[in-house]
């Protein structure tokens, strides 16, 4: 749930900085930083306590835990300049990459909800 809620303000920020309202995006950003703290962290533990027996869980904890500092920077390079009006181009290429690393793990996990046998129906074709 964490995780859903890091990409939705994430994404959030990336629609409102395109619609030139970057203070709302900063302030998206801040609240996705803990969310994906506690997403990478919740993810992490659960693969250091073994509860996660699937490779592709270590995978997706390892992504989200990559997405962390890239959010963690996106947000701070824009809070200074907050008031003067778009953010800098390391922020936006930030939430780009947080947004690249979001769209891996969703990949990944479709692919992992896909049946077997449609995976291997499919490979015949």
């Amino acid at each position: 749930m964490t995780r859903l809620a890091t990409v939705a303000l994430v994404l959030a920020a990336a629609l409102a900085d395109t619609a030139d309202a970057h203070a709302l995006a900063y302030y998206a950003l801040v609240v996705a930083v803990p969310l994906g703290a506690a997403a990478a962290l919740l993810a992490l533990g659960a693969v250091l306590d073994g509860s996660t027996p699937e490779p592709l869980d270590r995978v997706l904890a390892a992504l989200s835990a990559l997405a962390l500092p890239f959010l963690l920077l996106g947000t701070a390079v824009r809070a200074p300049l907050l008031a003067d009006g778009s953010p800098p181009a390391i922020g936006v290429s930030c939430v780009v990459a947080c947004l690249a690393l979001f769209g891996v793990q969703a990949l990944l996990a479709f692919t992992a909800a896909v049946p077997r046998g449609l995976r291997a129906a499919l490979k015949q074709r």
